[in-house]
């Protein structure tokens, strides 16, 4: 039996050191950034999440499978691409950007599901289902 699969299989709560996982993600609107960080908060391990925005990137530090991870963000829609994997850096002292972030739009185009339809019966009545 090969060791790492023992080690993985018969040993589920083994102790496990925390990466810096940087992936690639599409966000062009607030809804994305919710559902993104819906989908990635669940997980258990995770010490600290960030999102660049300019940049397209989620940064995710902890215990979590890079794997794991990227599959369950494409299974919920959204596309993701694993760009580094490694151990976590100390964080730096940065001093606080007087520029404020470019705000994002309340929701897009890939996300808008928006679908209307109208009906008008035999006896005029308009009905309007949005």
């Amino acid at each position: 039996m090969h060791l790492m699969s023992f080690f993985c299989v018969c040993m589920p709560h083994a102790i496990r050191i925390p990466q810096k996982i940087v992936l690639k993600v599409c966000i062009n609107c607030q809804k994305c950034k919710r559902d993104l960080l819906r989908v990635v908060t669940k997980f258990t391990g995770i010490d600290e999440i960030a999102v660049d925005i300019e940049k397209g990137t989620l940064t995710v530090v902890g215990t979590v499978d890079p794997a794991c991870l990227t599959k369950k963000i494409r299974k919920s829609g959204k596309m993701a691409e694993i760009i580094s994997v490694g151990p976590p850096k100390p964080p730096e002292k940065k001093e606080p950007s007087k520029t404020e972030p470019k705000p994002l739009p309340a929701c897009c185009n890939n996300c808008q599901v928006a679908v209307g339809a109208a009906f008008i019966s035999n006896e005029n009545i308009f009905c309007s289902i949005l």
